[in-house]
Parts: C-alpha cells; sequence; structure tokens
C-alpha cells in the first residue's frame, strides 16, 4: 500500500494546488448565485409593495387628541416706511396656535381579519379590520401653558385622528360624544395637528372632526369604529395618560414588538388574542402642549408572522459554499490517492459545477415549494448526480458511495446549520474543525516527501 502512494504521489504532486485554484474559480458562479438571491429578493420586495399599495401599506393608528384654538399676540419689530424716517416700529401680530390635549383614558378594542394576495408566484398576508376607539378628556389645562381664557376660543375645538395613510380608511369614521355625531371639518386648520411632519401637506395623516360649542370646558367620552386595511404588520400609538388595546385575530402566528409587549396573550389554533396596559408616563407625549409641527412616539407592532423567508435562508446557506466544495474536492482526490486513478481536473470541474448548481436548485425550487422540500430536493439531485459520477470515474460503487455519503453528511449538516440560527457561527466553526481532523487522521501514514 505505501508503494502504492508513493507512486499516486509523484504522479498527483501539483493536484493540490490545482484543487485550491479551482476552487477559488468557483466562487464567480457562487457570486453570480449570491446577486441572483438579491435580485429575486428585490423582485420580491416590489412585488410585495405593488400590492400593499391600494391598501395603503402597513397601517398605523397614531391616536385621537383634542386640538383647540387660541390667539396669541407677538410684538415684532419692523422697518419704518415712512420717507421722513427709517426707524422701526412695533407691531402686534394675531396668530391662531393650538392647544393639544392627549385623551386621560384611551381605549383600543378589535379584530382583524387576515387573508392572502398573490402577485406572480409572491403572495402575502393582508388584513380588514375593526376597531373600537373609546377617549375621555379632561378640561384644557390652558393655566399651565400660561394661556389666557380669554384668547381662547371655546366653540372651535377639534378632534383629530391620525392615521399613516388616509387610504387604510375604508369607510369614513363615525365618532359620537353621547348621542351626538361629530361632523368632519370642512376645512383643514393649518399648524393643527400633531400627525403632521413639516415636510408634508397638512392633512395628510389626519381627520378633523368638529366639536360642540363648549364640550371642552369639561369632561366628555368620544366614543368611534375605524374600519381599516392593510398588510403584514398593525401598529397603535399609545397616547393617553392610560392606554389599554386588546386585539385579537384568527391568525396564528403572530410576533409582537415595538415599544411594548403584551402584558396578556393567548396563541392557539384558533388565532390569538393580546392585551396591553400601558401607562402615560413610559410616553413621550404629556397632557397638553402648544402644537409646534408632528410628534413622533413609540408604537406596537402586531405583525402577521410568515415563519419562512427562503431568500434569506438560500442566502445563509451559500456562504458555507467554499467549505461544501472543499469537502467534495479533497474526498476525490483521497479516492484518487487510495486507488492510484488519475483523475482530470475538467472531472473535478464537473463535480464542482453539481454542488454549485444546489443553491440554484435551491433558489428555483423554494419560490413554489416549502424550503425543506426544496433543500432535500435539490440535495437528492446533487448526492444523485455525484453517485453515478463517483462510480463511474472511479469504477467501483465503493468509491462512489463514499463521495455520496460525504455529500449527504455535507447537506445534513449544512441544513441543521440553517435551522439554528443563534449557534450558526458555533456549528460552522466546529464542522470545519472536525473535516480538518478527519483529513490529519485519513492522511497520517501518507509520507508526502515520498522518502524511501
Amino acid at each position: 500500500m505505501k508503494e502504492k502512494l508513493k507512486s499516486t504521489l509523484s504522479e498527483t504532486g501539483a493536484k493540490p494546488f490545482l484543487i485550491i485554484i479551482l476552487l477559488l474559480l468557483f466562487l464567480i458562479p457562487l457570486g453570480f448565485i449570491s446577486s441572483l438571491i438579491r435580485d429575486r429578493e428585490r423582485y420580491q420586495n416590489e412585488a410585495v409593495d405593488s400590492i400593499l399599495e391600494p391598501l395603503g401599506g402597513n397601517p398605523e393608528i397614531q391616536g385621537l387628541v383634542m386640538a383647540l384654538p387660541y390667539i396669541d399676540y407677538v410684538e415684532e419689530q419692523v422697518q419704518g416706511s415712512s420717507a421722513t424716517t427709517s426707524e422701526p416700529k412695533t407691531i402686534v401680530r394675531q396668530i391662531k396656535r393650538y392647544i393639544i390635549t392627549t385623551p386621560e383614558e384611551y381605549r383600543i378594542e378589535g379584530e382583524i381579519f387576515p387573508y392572502y394576495l398573490n402577485r406572480g408566484i409572491f403572495k402575502i398576508p393582508v388584513f380588514t379590520g375593526n376597531l373600537n376607539l373609546n377617549a375621555t378628556f379632561k378640561p384644557v389645562d390652558y393655566k399651565s401653558l400660561d394661556i389666557s381664557p380669554d384668547n381662547i376660543l371655546w366653540d372651535q375645538g377639534l378632534l383629530l385622528l391620525g392615521v399613516s395613510r388616509r387610504k387604510i380608511l375604508t369607510e369614513l369614521p363615525v365618532f359620537n360624544i353621547g348621542n351626538t355625531s361629530l361632523e368632519t371639518s370642512p376645512v383643514i386648520q393649518e399648524n393643527s395637528s400633531p400627525f403632521d411632519d413639516f415636510t408634508e401637506r397638512t392633512g395628510e395623516r389626519t381627520l378633523f372632526f368638529e366639536l360642540p360649542g363648549g364640550v371642552v370646558k369639561s369632561e366628555f367620552e368620544v366614543s368611534g369604529t375605524l374600519k381599516i386595511q392593510g398588510g403584514e404588520v398593525l401598529r397603535l400609538q399609545p397616547l393617553g395618560a392610560d392606554n389599554k388595546f386588546n386585539i385579537s385575530s384568527e391568525w396564528q402566528t403572530p410576533s409582537f414588538s415595538g415599544g411594548w409587549l403584551p402584558n396578556e396573550r393567548i396563541i392557539n389554533e384558533e388565532g390569538f388574542s393580546a392585551k396591553w396596559n400601558i401607562p402615560g408616563l413610559s410616553t413621550v407625549f404629556p397632557q397638553s402642549w402648544i402644537c409646534n409641527g408632528g410628534k413622533q412616539g413609540e408604537n406596537i407592532s402586531i405583525e402577521l408572522f410568515t415563519p419562512v423567508n427562503t431568500y434569506q435562508k438560500t442566502y445563509r446557506s451559500i456562504k458555507y459554499a467554499f467549505l461544501f466544495l472543499l469537502v467534495p474536492f479533497l474526498s476525490i482526490f483521497i479516492c484518487e490517492l487510495f486507488t492510484r486513478i488519475k483523475i482530470h481536473p475538467v472531472q473535478y470541474c464537473l463535480m464542482g459545477i453539481a454542488d454549485v448548481l444546489f443553491y440554484l436548485l435551491l433558489l428555483s425550487i423554494s419560490e413554489h415549494l416549502a424550503f425543506g422540500t426544496s433543500y432535500l430536493i435539490s440535495a437528492l439531485c446533487v448526492v444523485g448526480a455525484t453517485l453515478f459520477y463517483g462510480t463511474a470515474i472511479f469504477k467501483n460503487i465503493k468509491w462512489g458511495g463514499m463521495l455520496a455519503v460525504v455529500q449527504v453528511i455535507s447537506y445534513v449538516f449544512l441544513f441543521g446549520t440553517l435551522q439554528a440560527e443563534d449557534f450558526a457561527l458555533l456549528i460552522g466553526s466546529i464542522g470545519l474543525f472536525a473535516v480538518v481532523v478527519i483529513l490529519m487522521v485519513i492522511t497520517k501514514k501518507v509520507d508526502w516527501y515520498l522518502k524511501e
């Protein structure tokens, strides 16, 4: 056996260096496949956006506030326009500003009804929903803001509803104070909404409702119903002194995130139910302030979670591609040493191409089937090709079977690594070390210097 190894080594002395060159060359098609994965993921995102755009995107209910206007008197220095004097003079301007008041108690209770929409081969979860809103407001605290009650326009109070986009509303909301329904304001009041940014047109995110005259002088309660639509994620923003949200759905795999997690949650085969109890002290909103532009706080997020992102898993799998090219090439080289059968570089390339095509098969099949099923089909294709070709070039099924077993172990190892995302680095490091140790054991008796 020793003489056979020496003879084979003398004939294949340059083969390890050739293998290294081939491995480096195979990084080029692997890079193309990585780019293709990103392109397909981008195409998926474009398809998702085209579905969500008509629905208003990811809906967010930013809340209910009361806006009460008052007249602010501001002194300004202006340059004199007289021909005899150019000295500045002082004038007093009247500016209409708004006091924003958040609810003392703010309640949202509702249900969302999920379904799927398709665009080409892609489908995403979307939903409709019914939300019942209740808010209790205390009298406006104008004293703490140093505003004279004589300057307040008591009969021009507004109720403001903030939403991410008006397109998420499938019907015009109806709000009531007692038995009185609030009318929508025919005029969009400039600089009155804390939900609109300075860079946006006033009223882009706000619906205005007129309050009955004088109701703002005492405590009152507002109730109403929102019928909404959207996709993937529902966001609710707490802004009251006491916030309680209760959301349920038949969706079985929700994901909760944002500034607060549910205090109570039930998730089972019938869907989920989640409750939040959020004190106002943990939000960024005071009870009252003078509106000076948009004010954005944290929100709670309810996502209709889809557990498998095939593109992310495929992209993660290709990060290990160099290792899964190295192992088969080393296996072929070891078989070449022990069988004394010379393997041509073209044959190495064909085996390498099969390994590279595994990732292309995985990408294309996983767009139509579950990731686990796609992985099994792709791996079986490559293992079958390896068994057939290995048996043919070594003229013995024993060596072809050994190469196929190496492939099976490699793909099982890779699949386990993909499932254990938090331990992927650890598992990959241990796997690479195991490969090195196995090579040491197999080649421990090889005389690489060909001594007699």
